[in-house]
C-alpha cells in the first residue's frame, strides 16, 4: 500500500491512528475482553511467547523426548505451566 495515495505518510499515520483510536474506544461486547484491530491478539501472542516459551501438551513433549533420546539428543527440561 503506498501512503501517498492517501495524502503522504503522515496523514496516513494519522488517519490510522485515528481509526484505531475510535476502534479501541468501543464498547466491549459481552463475554469479550476487549475490542481487537487483525493481528493485535497474535502480536500480543507472539511477544508473550518469545519470553516465556511455547506451550506443548504433555503427550506432544513425552513424544518429542523419546524421539530426542532416539537420536542421542537431550531435551531442555520443560517449564512448568502457571
Amino acid at each position: 500500500m503506498d501512503p501517498a495515495a492517501f495524502g503522504g505518510p503522515e496523514d496516513f499515520t494519522a488517519v490510522v491512528d485515528t481509526t484505531l483510536a475510535t476502534l479501541k474506544g468501543l464498547s466491549v461486547a459481552d463475554g469479550a475482553d476487549g475490542v481487537y484491530y487483525p493481528g493485535e491478539r497474535s502480536a500480543a501472542l507472539a511477544v508473550e511467547r518469545a519470553a516465556n516459551g511455547v506451550p506443548v501438551a504433555p503427550k506432544v513433549w513425552r513424544e518429542l523426548a523419546e524421539c530426542a533420546a532416539g537420536l542421542g539428543v537431550t531435551p531442555p527440561e520443560p517449564a512448568l505451566s502457571a
